[in-house]
């Protein structure tokens, strides 16, 4: 079966014995507002954490199993993020990288430069000798 939230909600405020009109105030909306909400099937992320604090449960974790929300603190879920110290080692790894790329770069620029020069000085001399040639004629 499919979550609807807004069902949800509107249990947990029957729960908690909390009408429409109070749950409008609590969330700074309109009665109206909070029976639309209670048919409908997503919701912002937003007003549902201030549902969440107004009605002082966590709506969020009705979106994931128990065995999901278990996988996620153990670092297994797939989109967990990873430690400060972790991010740490791969910037440091990062920055040697570039530095040992820039080494490279600069190495093959002075080759470049070099074999630029070598080829300049190649067509200098054959200049010479064409315009040597065409002296001695």
């Amino acid at each position: 079966m499919a979550l609807h939230i807004g069902e949800k909600i509107k249990a947990r405020a029957k729960e908690l014995r909390i009408g429409p009109t109070e749950l409008a105030g609590m969330i700074n909306t309109s009665k109206q507002n909070v029976y639309g909400i209670y048919r409908r099937k997503t919701l912002d992320s937003d007003l549902l954490r201030k549902i969440s604090l107004a009605l002082k449960f966590d709506f969020f974790s009705t979106y994931y199993d128990k065995q999901w929300q278990k996988s996620f603190q153990e670092g297994q879920a797939p989109y967990h993020t990873k430690g400060v110290s972790a991010e740490k080692e791969e910037l440091m790894k990062l920055k040697k990288d570039y530095q040992e790329l820039q080494e490279k770069y600069d190495l093959l620029k002075k080759l470049y430069d070099l074999t630029e020069e070598k080829l300049k000085g190649k067509k200098d001399k054959t200049e010479i000798a064409v315009k040597t040639k065409k002296v001695t004629k």
